[in-house]
């Protein structure tokens, strides 16, 4: 088929205006007898105002003696623009894959031609949506100092004071006042320059901004009839009590009441303290503060925004999300549900208790900060609190150290940032935990010594003081509110945003600048790279920028970025690997060879009672597990971490056999070299350490399967778990506006008093809620670890079909079999840390492989939670959220 013929069906089907949908095109083309194998197809798109997408090109000979049946795919799910815009033509490859002194002599040129394109030169001026071009940039984009002094910050990154990652140079024309070296922002949040192939669908992006506003709505929005704390529970407490011994509907409200004045006669009793120390008051005492808490998730209809909490939206989230709040409440009254988090929806008082403090350092949002304690740790203690003041602690951790079993969460860098941070609101301290684990306790780690710092000059007396479990109940309980917000600060800026947002974004710039869409590193790289640049640039335009969300709701505020710009400095890429971070962080140590084969039967036999599908390929990856022993078997992060790690690694491992046969491969592989040398001089310009020198096969592997990780599991671990344990404020509140109080505010009369005005204010509880419940959820089209496509993956094909397909079934297998083992393991009543006191099932890194798809819970004008629950959908491949 001609050209023409080819542009006038085109028009035809533009005019049309049907729905979006897959439309195929049937094209004959008349080439020579001797034309060979197509590797390769140019495409021009002539049409002056329409681009399209190209999904997939299959072409096949009609007539030809040896390549009649044969069929070559070609793979594109790329944008293609009118030629008048781009001023170039569209090259497409095949899906064959080949190493670059492998590709054929066809090709070669056109596989560099279009690299080139990629890398584009420094161009001036604004680049358009049609623009394929990825470079990189320093985060210049966060700061506003047009609208005055206290929306400037620092540049981030090619600083030896500000280091950072780089991000993808977006081009925004430089600002025209103040300070013309800092990229002002796009006119309106959503628009901005992200390469086309690299930008999430519409639909997904609508997804998002419908699960943004359904949040705010359900959070913010107040309700018009508010029905009475007990009336709400009392279905939920029906449920889970009195059906066990009447019908349900026998129930009346008065069998409530009268069961209720029972349980809170028990509530009224005291009870024993877990650490042997003084009695402490029962939670009741709190009710009536955590209950108007809990009041924000009940089932309610909603009406228009409170004009102070719409001023205050104004400044924080886009107009057009909150456009669509407004509009959406001023239809009529919208009936609204939340789904508990699942810190509260058993127990609301288990985040309090002792052992859930200690068992969310390990299985929490946030379980990759805890650390086993050094000799030089309390040689620090020693030097702070000579004498007396040390000596029951340091009996109390003689053994536990000796053994291995006691643990610091440290968060004392905060300290060097306390002066700019406290005042207007806030009050921090730097924090530093110590806890201890007891056998006899089943692994369970309890805090039983808190340090609180401030700087060395601040007023109102000591600026560091320990404050141990045997102290006031009510002093121990504050203190342990601190360091909740520490750690929730961390969690939100390092251990989420830098360690996984920001480090893999150079990753993905150089992949798509160094490595051709047919090199075997690209293919397999590619799914756990989608939408996470647009996602990075959504993040910097309304959760990072100066005056914005985490600035708002972290006790960071304004210090935010310049904090995890300060935490950068320790950042090493080689450190991600999993096992390597355990190593460092003291929870596991190397296993010795002669260890490895009985730590492996042992574990086999434990299986074949409790796991009967249990599979050779099964007993291979533990093989491999076992090169790290776990310094606390119940570390369910650590535990499910390590096998989905291994599973990742023997996939890569097999994957890359089938391209590399020995180190000189890796060598000699031109495109792969310079990727990793401009990832490390270019992406990751201001951290010289860390890094694998990629001449070898092993390396090679170690470096991919630690990309892989952070991109799957790690996000996952950090990311899903949000809204179970953030969405409870008191569990990890964000910033505190009181520091522990005098002596006289501790009695019972003052007390609830004074932790009201501790915690953050009404809206920025509502607020913290409603984000914690975005960030938490999957979107419709996830691609998920193990899993295929929605949109079903490109077939491998041609010579490393069948190899690649039967290694890929071997990972899902691999997954399928970490499925069962992480439900044997939940349902194992003697791994406290599986569950806890709040009895949450540890699934944030449960593959759920054997789900290809995931039902959508949306329904049209509805607002109502996911029926699932949503710390338990799965792994996404990619940092899509």
């Amino acid at each position: 088929m001609k050209g023409k013929e080819l542009e006038r069906k085109k028009h035809e089907v533009l005019s049309m205006k049907v729905p979006i949908k897959v439309i195929k095109f049937e094209l004959k083309f008349e080439v020579t007898r001797d034309f060979g194998i197509p590797g390769a197809f140019v495409v021009e798109n002539r049409d002056k105002k329409h681009e399209f997408f190209l999904k997939s090109v299959t072409l096949h000979y009609i007539k030809h003696p040896d390549l009649e049946e044969r069929k070559f795919h070609f793979y594109c799910r790329s944008w293609v623009y009118p030629i008048t815009k781009t001023g170039f033509k569209r090259i497409f490859f095949s899906d064959q894959l080949y190493l670059p002194k492998e590709t054929p002599k066809g090709l070669v040129e056109l596989r560099k031609k279009e690299l080139l394109k990629l890398q584009a030169p420094r161009l001036k001026g604004e680049w358009n949506p049609w623009d394929r071009i990825y470079d990189y940039d320093v985060y210049n984009d966060l700061r506003d100092p047009e609208k005055g002094r206290s929306y400037d910050r620092p540049v981030l990154g090619d600083s030896t004071k500000f280091p950072y990652p780089r991000r993808l140079k977006t081009s925004h024309l430089n600002c025209q006042h103040v300070d013309h070296s800092r990229e002002s922002g796009p006119a309106r949040c959503f628009q901005f320059y992200v390469p086309p192939d690299e930008r999430m669908s519409n639909e997904k992006l609508q997804e998002l901004k419908n699960n943004f506003v359904e949040a705010l709505i359900r959070f913010l929005a107040p309700e018009s009839t508010p029905p009475h704390l007990w009336d709400q529970e009392c279905p939920d407490f029906v449920t889970k009590v009195a059906h066990f011994f009447v019908p349900k509907a026998a129930i009346s409200k008065k069998d409530v009441r009268f069961i209720r004045s029972i349980i809170d006669f028990c509530r009224k009793l005291k009870l024993p303290s877990s650490h042997g120390g003084p009695n402490r008051s029962d939670p009741s005492e709190e009710q009536d503060i955590f209950e108007d808490i809990i009041g924000f998730y009940a089932d309610k209809e909603v009406e228009e925004l409170d004009d102070s909490d719409k001023q205050r939206l104004e400044k924080l989230v886009p107009k057009e999300i909150l456009d669509q709040v407004v509009a959406t409440l001023a239809l009529k009254r919208q009936h609204v549900s939340a789904q508990l988090p699942s810190i509260i929806a058993e127990e609301k008082f288990a985040a309090f208790a002792e052992e859930e403090f200690g068992r969310q350092m390990l299985a929490g949002t946030n379980p990759v900060r805890i650390r086993r304690l050094k000799e030089e740790d309390m040689e620090i203690f020693q030097e702070r609190y000579p004498g007396i003041e040390l000596k029951d602690l340091e009996s109390l951790l003689k053994e536990p150290m000796e053994a291995n079993r006691a643990f610091i969460l440290d968060h004392n860098y905060f300290e060097q940032f306390l002066k700019m941070i406290n005042g207007k609101g806030v009050c921090a301290y730097a924090t530093r935990t110590i806890l201890i684990a007891d056998e006899s306790s089943y692994e369970t780690i309890i805090p039983v010594a808190i340090e609180l710092s401030l700087p060395e000059d601040s007023d109102g007396g000591r600026s560091k003081f320990l404050v141990e479990a045997n102290c006031s109940p009510v002093l121990w309980e504050l203190a342990k509110f601190h360091v909740a917000s520490n750690d929730a600060a961390y969690h939100q800026l390092v251990s989420h945003w830098l360690h996984t947002h920001a480090v893999v974004e150079p990753f993905i710039i150089a992949t798509r600048r160094r490595l051709s869409v047919i090199h075997p590193i690209h293919r397999l790289l590619d799914p756990h790279f989608k939408d996470t640049l647009h996602i990075n640039a959504l993040a910097r335009a309304i959760f990072l920028n100066a005056g914005g969300i985490l600035e708002t709701l972290l006790f960071t505020g304004e210090y935010s970025m310049e904090l995890s710009s300060y935490l950068y400095k320790e950042w090493r890429f080689d450190k991600q690997a999993l096992p390597e971070d355990l190593l460092e962080r003291g929870m596991a140590k190397p296993r010795v060879r002669d260890e490895v084969v009985s730590g492996l039967m042992e574990h086999v036999e434990r299986d074949k009672s409790s796991n009967k599908a249990a599979t050779g390929a099964e007993q291979k990856k533990f093989e491999v597990d076992a090169e790290v022993e776990l310094v606390l078997e119940d570390y369910p992060y650590a535990k499910d971490g390590i096998e989905i790690w291994t599973a990742i690694e023997t996939w890569v491992t097999e994957y890359c056999n089938i391209f590399y046969h020995n180190d000189n491969d890796v060598k000699e592989d031109e495109e792969i070299q310079e990727w990793w040398n401009e990832i490390q001089t270019e992406g990751h310009a201001d951290r010289k350490e860390g890094w694998y020198d990629i001449n070898t096969f092993e390396s090679l592997v170690k470096a991919l399967t630690t990309l892989i990780w952070i991109t799957s599991g790690l996000h996952a671990a950090v990311n899903f778990g949000q809204y179970g344990y953030g969405g409870w404020p008191p569990n990890r509140p964000m910033l505190l506006r009181k520091f522990l109080p005098k002596e006289e505010e501790m009695e019972g009369k003052h007390i609830m008093k004074f932790v009201e005005e501790m915690l953050p204010d009404k809206f920025q509880m509502k607020l913290a809620i409603a984000v914690m419940d975005l960030l938490s959820r999957h979107t419709s089209d996830e691609v998920y670890l193990g899993q295929t496509s929605p949109q079903k993956e490109r077939p491998f094909i041609e010579d490393h079909e069948s190899i690649i397909q039967k290694k890929f079934q071997e990972f899902r297998e691999n997954l399928e079999a970490i499925e069962r083992n992480i439900n044997e393991r939940n349902k194992e009543y003697l791994l406290m840390n599986r569950w806890g006191y709040a009895k949450i099932p540890y699934k944030l890194l449960y593959p759920d492989t054997s789900k290809s798809m995931r039902p959508t819970s949306k329904e049209k004008g509805k607002y109502h939670p996911e029926k699932t629950d949503i710390n338990e959908r799965g792994i996404p491949n990619s940092i899509s959220i």
